[in-house]
């Protein structure tokens, strides 16, 4: 949606078509978009199916598709049988091989690929996998980041107190959030083993971890038990959070300790709100954090790094300061969601060889 918010405004005319959900299971979002269409179809469709979908493009006078799951890549690819002047783009999302590997996906990509004008990925990590797992040409397949909203996303210190009145910390306590799902994925573990290794380092230094997110009961039995163990009273669960923006405001630090990342979009986040970040460097993660000048990074497993590294960024005020303000700059000038936006724009002009009035 966010790329929505900012191409209209560019005098692109966009809908949405949700292809397994109803209108009603849509509706909240219809003043977002100049139209959206709730549909209740397979991601192999059938032809009265397809014959639906056509017709809303034609009755939309839409000129271009943009695809992002493996159900509506199919449906846009099928689509160009019925209706070749259409323009098809896709966005690769997925951190693991959910839509790469296995028969049936390696199928479908080599059915749909070849009818799809271009596949986007958000780094380049994920474009490298992309190219590698499938038989699509390289030059098919570019790079755009996500962009983030950064009337949304900026550093606000006036919600610093409020969020530590809440948590019943002092003012001077230094505050490191984590942030992500509980699965192994986002490596929410992780974090706790290597702040227990920051807290042996940093002695009776005032610091407080606060972790964002949720999973099965056994999950969040399992990680709150580790938390109690390693980290004795140094701990929050704030559960999860539907804004996590006022958090990242309030923060000093954030934690990403993830073992896959396609992307990093919560790092971005913190970027944009004035936050160093430390992580590991995975996935997409190393485009994002310019090491020892935005953030730091260490490498994937390695548990006492990543313990010293958080436990460097504790102990100095004034290196997470520096870093914080080169992270907000490197977010606005590389990862605004007006400039991504653009970028799209640019790409769908490009791909439409006639001048239509929805993209002037």
């Amino acid at each position: 949606m966010t790329l929505i918010d900012h191409l209209r405004p560019m005098g692109i005319q966009c809908g949405i078509v949700a292809l397994r959900d109803s209108a009603s299971g849509i509706a909240t979002l219809a003043n977002r978009a100049d139209y959206v269409d709730g549909l209740s179809i397979r991601a192999r469709p059938t032809w009265a199916e397809l014959n639906t979908v056509r017709q809303i493009c034609r009755q939309r006078g839409v000129d271009l598709v943009h695809a992002h799951d493996h159900g509506s890549q199919y449906v846009a690819s099928a689509l160009r049988f019925v209706s070749p002047s259409l323009r098809a783009v896709m966005t690769f999302h997925r951190t693991l091989g959910i839509e790469t590997e296995g028969r049936r996906n390696r199928t479908r990509n080599a059915l749909t690929l070849p009818l799809i004008h271009r596949v986007l990925t958000a780094s380049e990590e994920r474009r490298k996998y992309f190219i590698d797992s499938t038989l699509v040409s390289k030059n098919k397949v570019a790079v755009i980041p996500i962009g983030m909203d950064l009337g949304r996303f900026h550093p606000n210190r006036a919600i610093r107190g409020v969020i530590r009145e809440r948590l019943g910390l002092a003012p001077d306590v230094t505050l490191a959030l984590a942030i992500g799902h509980f699965g192994s994925e986002k490596g929410i573990d992780q974090v706790l083993t290597a702040a227990a290794h920051a807290d042996s380092l940093l002695g009776n230094q005032p610091w407080h971890l606060v972790v964002l997110g949720t999973g099965s009961a056994d999950q969040v039995a399992t990680l709150q038990d580790a938390g109690q163990r390693l980290l004795p009273g140094r701990v929050s669960w704030a559960g999860f959070q539907t804004d996590v923006t006022p958090w990242l405001q309030a923060a000093d630090l954030l934690i990403h300790a993830a073992r896959r990342e396609a992307f990093g979009m919560v790092v971005i986040q913190a970027m944009a709100c004035g936050l160093p970040v430390v992580a590991t460097a995975v996935g997409g993660v190393p485009e994002l954090i310019v090491h020892d000048r935005t953030g730091l990074l260490v490498p994937p497993g390695d548990l006492d790094a990543l313990g010293s590294a958080i436990a460097r960024m504790v102990a100095s005020p004034s290196l997470r300061h520096e870093m914080g303000e080169r992270a907000l700059g490197r977010a606005m000038q590389y990862y605004d969601a007006r400039e991504c936006a653009r970028r799209h724009a640019a790409l769908y002009r490009e791909l439409i060889p006639f001048t239509r009035s929805a993209l002037p």
